[in-house]
């Protein structure tokens, strides 16, 4: 679709907590659909309407580093 609208749009998987992020476009039609988590096959989200989820992508997040407001303190 030419002249679509593109947002990106973040969901967190209820069973699970995972995130990730999809990309939504509008359309003049009728779509609907859904997404499972790849971890615990939970729907994460489904639609019905004049858009479509397409490019959906776990949210890579850096693990907390325990330990390391103190290392960084010198103490």
């Amino acid at each position: 679709m030419a002249n679509s609208i593109w947002t990106i749009e973040q969901f967190t998987c209820a069973g699970c907590s995972m995130s990730y992020t999809a990309t939504r476009e509008e359309h003049a039609d009728t779509h609907s659909g859904c997404f499972k988590c790849s971890i615990c096959s939970s729907v994460v989200h489904s639609w019905s309407g004049g858009h479509h989820f397409f490019r959906w992508e776990a949210v890579k997040t850096r693990p907390p580093v325990f330990g390391r407001r103190w290392a960084d303190a010198g103490y």
